[in-house]
C-alpha cells in the first residue's frame, strides 16, 4: 500500500496509516515524507503540520510493534496531511480612506492571482478611484514569482488631498531694494565694487507698482472609495493703498504711484516715501528722524540713532548703532556690535518689514518680514515672524553660530553651530499658542451655535404639535429666519475653522530648521513647543515635527 495518496480531483494529499499490522520495516520520517511529496510533485501544497505529527506517531507505533498478532483486525485511516490552495488575496484601507494596499500570498501549488481577481477584488470593497493600472501590472508580475506562502502587499490606489485655493496675492513690478544689498555693481575690469549699490531704486508718478492677482477656488480632492474632499475657496484681500499710491481707475488690480519716490512693499499693497540721502550718519549728522525713506551712502557710526517711517539703506556699514524703520532696514557692508557681560546688546536693528545684510555680529535684530544674511550671523539674538537666512546666492556660505534666534516660519544656513561647540539656541513657530487660542475661540462660536441650532429644532418639534391651523403665522416666519441665519453662521464658523487650522497644519509642516552643509553640536532646537538637543555633529540635516515629534533626517538639496 502506497504511503502517500493524491485525491481524485488533486487538491489534497493523505497520508495511509494502519493500525494492529506493520508494512513497513524502518520508521517512517518527515524526510521520507518529503521525498514522496516531490515524487508526486505537490511538494508546494499547504501542509498540515499537526496531522502529519499525527500520522507518524500512528505509523511508528505500528512499525515498533513487530510481534503482533497477523490476525487483529487492521483499520486503514486516510489522514489529509497537505492540500492544493491557490494564491490569497487581501484588500485593506487605510484609516483616512486615501490609500488601499493589496497583500498576495504565494499559491500552494494552486492558480496564481489573476488580474482580474484583482480588479473584482477591488470592487467588492468598494475601491473605485485612484486606481494605478501601473502598480497592478506590476503587482501581478511580482505576485508570479512569489514562493509558496511568501506575502507582498503594494498600495494600488491612492486618493488625492484637495488642493485649498490661493489667497489673493500681490505681485510687486519694482525691483527690490534687497537686491542692491545682495548683488554688488561690477566694475569694468570685471571686479565687483561692494561699496557701489547701483542706481537707487525710485518710481514715477503714474507708474504701476504693484499688481493683485485674485484668489483661486481650489482642486476638489477624492478618496479611494470615490467620495469628493471639498477644497477651500482662496481668501480674497483688497488692495492696502499706503502713502503716494492708489488704485488704477481704468485697472482695478493694479495699483499705482501717484508721485514720485522710493517704493516701499507692505503685505497687501505699496507706498511711495520722499527720501532723505546722507553721505554718512555721526556726530556731526546726528540723529536722524525722518518721516519717509533713508538711504546712507556710507557708514552709521557708534552710538548714533536712525529712525525712519520708510526703508532705511545704509551702503557702509552699522556699527554699536541703532536703526528702527517702518519699512525694511539693508545694509550692505555689515551690521557689528559688541560681546557684553550682560545680555543687553548696543547695536539694536528694529524693522517692520525685512532686514537684509552681509553679516551681524553681537547685535539684537527683531523683523516682522524677515532676516537674511549672506556671509555669517554671530552671537545675534534675532526675532522675526518670518525666515532667517544665512547664506549666500551660490549657498556655499553662510554660518549662523551662537546666541538665540525666535523665528516663525524657519530657519536655512548653510552651517549651523560650529565646530568649537558654541551653543545656540533656535525657536521656531514659537507663536503656536496664539494659533491655538483663536481655533479655541473659534470652535467655541461653533459650540454654541450648535447649541442654538438644537434650542431651534426643540422649538420646531413644540410648533410642529400645534394643529397647522392655530401656528401664529408670525411666529413660523421668526423661526425660518432664525433657521437660516444659524445656517449662515455655522457653515462661516465651520469654514473659518477649517481655514484656520489648514494653515496651521501648513505653518506646522514647513517649520524647519535646516543646515545644508554642517550641523554642529550643542544646537538647541525647539518648534511648536516641542525640543529637542543635537548633541553630535552632523553632515546636511534638517530639523522638524514628525510623526508628532521632532526628528532631525537628513537634508537633501
Amino acid at each position: 500500500m502506497p504511503l502517500l495518496q493524491l485525491s481524485q480531483d488533486g487538491c489534497s494529499l493523505s497520508l495511509i496509516t494502519n493500525s494492529g499490522q506493520c508494512q513497513y520495516d524502518v520508521p517512517i520520517t518527515r524526510e521520507l515524507i518529503d521525498t514522496q511529496l516531490h515524487e508526486l510533485g505537490v511538494e508546494n501544497f499547504y501542509r498540515f503540520e499537526p496531522a502529519i505529527t499525527e500520522a507518524l506517531e500512528l505509523l511508528n507505533v505500528a512499525v515498533s510493534n513487530e510481534e503482533q498478532d497477523s490476525d487483529v483486525a487492521v483499520e486503514i485511516r486516510q489522514i489529509v496531511i497537505a492540500e492544493r490552495r491557490d494564491a490569497g488575496l487581501l484588500v485593506k484601507t487605510e484609516p483616512d480612506l486615501m490609500t488601499a494596499s493589496v497583500t498576495v500570498t504565494g499559491a500552494f501549488g494552486g492558480a496564481q492571482v489573476t488580474g482580474q481577481q484583482l480588479i473584482t477584488a477591488l470592487q467588492e470593497n468598494h475601491i473605485v478611484k485612484g486606481i494605478s493600472k501601473a502598480v497592478l501590472q506590476e503587482l501581478l508580475v511580482q505576485a508570479q514569482q512569489l514562493a509558496p506562502g511568501e506575502k507582498l502587499t503594494m498600495g494600488v490606489a491612492f486618493g488625492r488631498e484637495p488642493q485649498h485655493g490661493r489667497e489673493t496675492w500681490f505681485e510687486p513690478l519694482v525691483a527690490d531694494a534687497s537686491q542692491r544689498i545682495l548683488c554688488p555693481q561690477a566694475t569694468e575690469d570685471g571686479k565687483v565694487d561692494m561699496l557701489d549699490l547701483g542706481a537707487l531704486i525710485t518710481v514715477e508718478a503714474g507708474q504701476a507698482v504693484m499688481k493683485r492677482h485674485p484668489p483661486t477656488q481650489g482642486v476638489d480632492g477624492f478618496n479611494v472609495l470615490g467620495k469628493l474632499i471639498s477644497a477651500l475657496p482662496g481668501e480674497e484681500r483688497p488692495f492696502e493703498p499706503g502713502d503716494g499710491t492708489a488704485i488704477d481707475e481704468s485697472d482695478d488690480s493694479l495699483l499705482i504711484a501717484v508721485k514720485s519716490g522710493i517704493p516701499r512693499r507692505m503685505p497687501c499693497g505699496a507706498q511711495v516715501d520722499d527720501a532723505l540721502t546722507l553721505a554718512g550718519v555721526d556726530v556731526s549728522t546726528g540723529h536722524i528722524q525722518f518721516d519717509g525713506s533713508v538711504v546712507i551712502e556710507g557708514d552709521v557710526k557708534p552710538g548714533m540713532k536712525v529712525s525712519a517711517t520708510g526703508n532705511i539703506t545704509v551702503s557702509g556699514f552699522v556699527e554699536l548703532a541703532t536703526l528702527e524703520a517702518g519699512g525694511d532696514i539693508f545694509v550692505a557692508q555689515g551690521i557689528i556690535g559688541r560681546q557684553q557681560e550682560n545680555k543687553t546688546l548696543p547695536c539694536r536693528i528694529q524693522a517692520k518689514g525685512k532686514v537684509v545684510s552681509k553679516f551681524a555680529q553681537y547685535a539684537e535684530i527683531v523683523a516682522h518680514e524677515s532676516v537674511s544674511c549672506t556671509l555669517h550671523v554671530l552671537h545675534c539674538q534675532i526675532k522675526t515672524s518670518g525666515l532667517v537666512s544665512v547664506m549666500d546666492q551660490s549657498r556655499r556660505q553662510g554660518t549662523l553660530s551662537g546666541g538665540t534666534v525666535d523665528a516663525g516660519q524657519g530657519v536655512i544656513a548653510v552651517n549651523i553651530g560650529a565646530a568649537a561647540g558654541v551653543t545656540t539656541e533656535i525657536v521656531v513657530f514659537s507663536h503656536y499658542q496664539q494659533w491655538r487660542d483663536r481655533l479655541g475661540e473659534l470652535y467655541q462660536k461653533i459650540e454654541h451655535e450648535r447649541r442654538n441650532g438644537r434650542k431651534l429644532k426643540q422649538a420646531k418639534l413644540k410648533l410642529l404639535k400645534v394643529t397647522a391651523a392655530k401656528r401664529p403665522p408670525e411666529l413660523i416666519e421668526k423661526l425660518k429666519a432664525a433657521s437660516a441665519s444659524h445656517q449662515q453662521t455655522m457653515a462661516d464658523l465651520k469654514h473659518r475653522y477649517q481655514v484656520l487650522r489648514q494653515r496651521y497644519d501648513q505653518t506646522l509642516k514647513n517649520a524647519k530648521i535646516t543646515a545644508t552643509t554642517h550641523f554642529y553640536a550643542h544646537i538647541r532646537c525647539q518648534i511648536e513647543k516641542e525640543f529637542m538637543m543635537v548633541d553630535e555633529e552632523h553632515g546636511p540635516s534638517v530639523v522638524c515635527y514628525d510623526e508628532r515629534r521632532l526628528q532631525r533626517l537628513a537634508y537633501h538639496a
